[in-house]
């Protein structure tokens, strides 16, 4: 750009004529009988405010020339907009003070609603000086400085003072001095006190996942802020931008490490001029090097919600958030938190094409509310909550991470092969135009209050997995580089997946024998899952259902549509989150019997758990409590919530070594369909002896507890459940009430006929189903028992509460 003389300007009569419209549209413009933005124009004279915000589609309303003409030449007009509404705050505020106030400091205006969205790759030439609005994730920030909006010069050979030389987005001094009996054009001084600053931050986006088309390297643009849009944004956020593209000199190529490059002329043939051709406007324009920018009037964030931020701005209690939301918020929240299928639904909304895995999916829900932050002097303990799930191939687990990265509005997907440890952390590096070193974020920084999903966990290299360690549990990076040292925030959940050792998972071998994870590593995972492919008629017929009726697109169509969309559940969680439940007397009892069941460890499946329960592990009790009473929204932890929080906890271990399932014989009791008079035991049947002693060493075999495999009792539990609700007679029978218990044992041995070679065999699966069908009453509540026969044989329904 050439320099700005010290001569008047010509007047600009369209644009003079545009900020007359505009400051009509200011004073007359109206909604239900009262000035819309009369009040926010007045709230300009407090220190804090310097930016009015303005819809756009008023505008339009109101004068459809007006907002074409910004559309087009929003570069052209935007000074005498921001003229119009110093005109009109100084026609509004009547007093000494906000009038000084509004002279000494620059007014901004901002518009939202702009129709025109454009994305960071489609920013090209012919939109520059344009209205547009860009997306994009923030991947860098660069500190807050205060930039030389309009300068005052004082001339060094004769002392004459230039006002008002605006600066063309580097250091702009006058071309020549206005007396005209001076010829100087290079000697000037800046008068700070007289100048006028303004708050200035450059920040980079690049654009987001959603529209990089294929193939291609995601790009990036700098952003420029001033005014109230500083400090809006941190790494990481996806926020929209307001502005205009603008094309700013690349003077970086041109000059050294710390030179200042000035926009000046250089006069030739003066005393002392020994040296070459110097300057910018000496180099011609073949050497001018131009980029592109946006220069940024306000900016929000993508996903517009009641989050954290705006929250913690507000600073009141939780009573005070609940009455500053609409109706409309309030009567969903309040729906949500009394629905006793919560879980269930929300499973429905987040992983609608993922069959299964109800413990994988529930503890998912409780990473994404996660716990209660704790400060006290000198220690902070993190209230997020980090899961691993390990398993074979194609079980789904990055369908999982993928899940939860198109769901938080925070989260970062990467893979641990594919980054570094400075990846996933932060790196220092060299600012092109400043060359100062400056911190760029890695991925878990990018995550902050969010999560960071990390695909093929295993396969990371040992010192990058080392890396990560005080960003997992003190949840700070600390960086000593380059002359730079600084601790930075890491805020973030880790929902991580890996490949068991070898492929596939070996269930004789324990956890950390099937993955190549240090122990220091695994302890700082609060839920691991693991996710094993297995040959299940029952399973593998549901998931191919699922997936046909995906491919069918039948599944969102028909009766298996969520209650609740996505959105309703990312706002239940992001308020739940706002939840400071605290812990009753109870519930800390409870905490320390677990915790303390937990170190000792009960029977063979517990070996594993035992063995690696720390303090860690009864943290992670008090944060999945914690993320239970949030996610039924309620204050207080209770006995029940640590219950809950205990058995997910366990069956996590369970689940790692498939222990056998214990069915104890006194739960067959007197209701065996063999009768009181028989002695069932594992090798045949046969009545009991009269004789004491043989009648205690067979009682002492009948006592001994019938074992099955953990997979075998499953396959039993599902098929018996899915021939209750498919059975024939439920469709046509209206006084349908359930199916007897030898029914259901009898259909079942037909099922297996196959494998029965003896009257042994049948026998003792006899009893088995007898057994199991026992425990799914009374233990696990699974099946339910109804009105009785004629001959007292209860009939049986499947609790439809329980999911296969």
């Amino acid at each position: 750009m050439d320099p700005v003389p010290a001569a008047r300007q010509v007047k600009d009569d369209d644009a003079l004529l545009f900020q007359r419209k505009f400051e009509e549209f200011l004073r007359t413009y109206s909604e239900e009988g009262i000035v819309a933005y009369e009040e926010e124009i007045r709230n300009l004279a407090t220190p804090e405010r310097n930016t009015l915000q303005v819809s756009f589609r008023h505008i339009h309303d109101h004068d459809n020339l007006l907002s074409q003409a910004l559309l087009v030449q929003f570069y052209r007009f935007y000074p005498y907009l921001c003229e119009a509404v110093r005109n009109i705050a100084s026609e509004l505020v009547n007093d000494a003070e906000s009038q000084g106030l509004l002279k000494q400091k620059q007014l901004f205006v901002n518009f939202s609603e702009v129709p025109n969205k454009e994305a960071v790759r489609e920013l090209q030439s012919y939109k520059v000086g344009t209205l547009v609005k860009i997306s994009g994730q923030v991947v860098r920030t660069h500190p807050v400085h205060p930039e030389l909006w309009k300068g005052t010069f004082v001339c060094d050979e004769c002392g004459v003072t230039i006002r008002g030389v605006v600066q063309h987005f580097r250091y702009t001094v006058p071309s020549q001095c206005s007396n005209p009996q001076c010829q100087n054009r290079t000697r000037w001084s800046l008068d700070l006190y007289e100048s006028e600053f303004v708050d200035f931050q450059r920040v980079r986006i690049q654009e987001i996942q959603e529209e990089l088309p294929r193939g291609c390297i995601p790009r990036n643009v700098d952003v420029i802020l001033r005014g109230e849009a500083v400090e809006k944004v941190q790494p990481g956020d996806h926020c929209d931008f307001t502005g205009m593209l603008i094309t700013i000199p690349d003077v970086s190529v041109l000059s050294g490490p710390g030179q200042r490059v000035n926009n000046k002329q250089k006069q030739r043939n003066q005393k002392g001029d020994s040296g070459g051709l110097q300057g910018l406007k000496s180099l011609g324009v073949r050497e001018l090097n131009y980029k592109l920018a946006f220069l940024c009037t306000g900016v929000t964030p993508t996903l517009q919600m009641f989050d954290d931020i705006n929250f913690k701005e507000i600073g009141a209690d939780f009573e005070s958030h609940w009455q500053l939301l609409s109706s409309a918020d309030r009567n969903l929240l309040m729906e949500m938190a009394q629905d006793k299928e919560l879980f269930r639904h929300m499973r429905e909304a987040l992983f609608p094409n993922i069959y299964g895995n109800d413990d994988v999916k529930l503890g998912i829900l409780l990473m994404l509310c996660g716990g209660v932050q704790k400060s006290s002097p000198g220690a902070t303990l993190r209230g997020d909550i980090n899961v691993l799930l390990v398993g074979d191939p194609s079980c789904a687990k990055s369908q999982f991470l993928k899940a939860v990265e198109n769901f938080s509005p925070r989260a970062v997907y990467t893979s641990g092969k594919a980054s570094s440890a400075a990846g996933l952390t932060a790196a220092v590096v060299r600012d092109e135009e400043s060359m100062d070193f400056v911190i760029e974020a890695g991925a878990l920084m990018l995550a902050d209050n969010g999560v960071c999903c990390i695909d093929e966990f295993d396969k990371m290299d040992q010192k990058d997995q080392v890396a990560i360690h005080e960003a997992m549990e003190q949840q700070t990076i600390s960086i000593t580089k380059a002359g730079v040292k600084a601790t930075l925030n890491a805020r973030a959940s880790i929902l991580a997946a890996a490949n068991p050792v070898g492929g596939r998972y070996d269930k004789s071998k324990p956890l950390r024998h099937n993955i190549q994870l240090s122990e220091p590593i695994m302890s700082r995972f609060d839920l691991f899952f693991v996710l094993t492919d297995e040959c299940n008629d029952t399973l593998d017929f549901a998931i191919a259902k699922r997936i046909v009726d995906n491919a069918m697109n039948s599944y969102i169509a028909e009766k298996r549509k969520p209650k609740y969309t996505v959105d309703d559940v990312r706002r239940y969680i992001s308020f739940v989150k706002h939840l400071m439940p605290t812990v009753s007397t109870q519930a800390a009892d409870r905490l320390r019997e677990e915790y303390k069941k937990l170190r000792i460890g009960t029977g063979n499946s517990m070996v594993e758990m035992s063995s690696r329960s720390t303090v860690r592990q009864l943290e992670s009790l008090i944060r999945l409590s914690e993320a239970l009473a949030r996610l039924q929204c309620v204050n207080e932890i209770t006995p029940e919530h640590v219950e809950s929080a205990t058995k997910l906890l366990t069956k996590c271990f369970v689940r790692l070594d498939q222990p056998e399932v214990e069915l104890d014989e006194d739960d067959f009791g007197n209701d065996s369909a063999f009768g009181q008079d028989m002695d069932v035991t594992d090798e045949n049947i046969q009545p009991k002896s009269t004789d004491p002693a043989i009648e205690k060493a067979q009682g002492a075999q009948a006592h001994d507890p019938v074992k099955i495999s953990y997979d075998d009792y499953v396959k039993i539990r599902e098929l018996l459940v899915l021939h209750i609700r498919r059975d024939d007679e439920r469709e046509t029978n209206e006084n349908w009430t359930g199916i007897k218990k030898k029914d259901l044992i009898d259909w079942y041995l037909n099922l297996i006929e196959d494998e029965l070679d003896t009257v042994e065999d049948m026998n003792k699966q006899t009893k088995v189903l007898e057994l199991v069908i026992k425990r799914l009453v009374d233990v696990e509540n699974v099946l339910i028992t109804m009105d009785k026969d004629e001959h007292g044989e209860p009939f049986l329904v499947d609790n439809p509460d329980f999911e296969i």
